[in-house]
């Protein structure tokens, strides 16, 4: 959370990740390897936000930080190269 707002370009890993690299440097926690549809997770080896477009196991242990609330069909439209920003909502 001290590290947000977030911005990166996107990436995919094929249908099931969208991804983008931060400069956010942090050890792996409650790690896991399994992820639901709306997941949304931090792989530490490359500092990257994870959004999980379907179930998954990418092979790699990440650390488990949110899930979408909206509509996680959205991020299906996601292109690589668009850009993804994470931050914190206020009121």
């Amino acid at each position: 959370m001290r590290s947000l707002p977030l911005e990166g370009h996107a990436h995919l890993l094929g249908k099931s990740v969208a991804y983008f690299e931060t400069s956010v440097d942090s050890g792996i926690e409650r790690s896991r390897q399994e992820f639901k549809k709306g997941d949304v997770a931090f792989l530490p080896s490359s500092g990257s936000i994870c959004f999980f477009l379907s179930d998954t196991e990418p092979g790699k242990s990440m650390t488990p930080i949110g899930k979408l609330t909206g509509d996680a069909d959205a991020l299906n439209n996601i292109k690589s190269g668009d850009v993804f920003c994470l931050y914190e909502e206020t009121t």
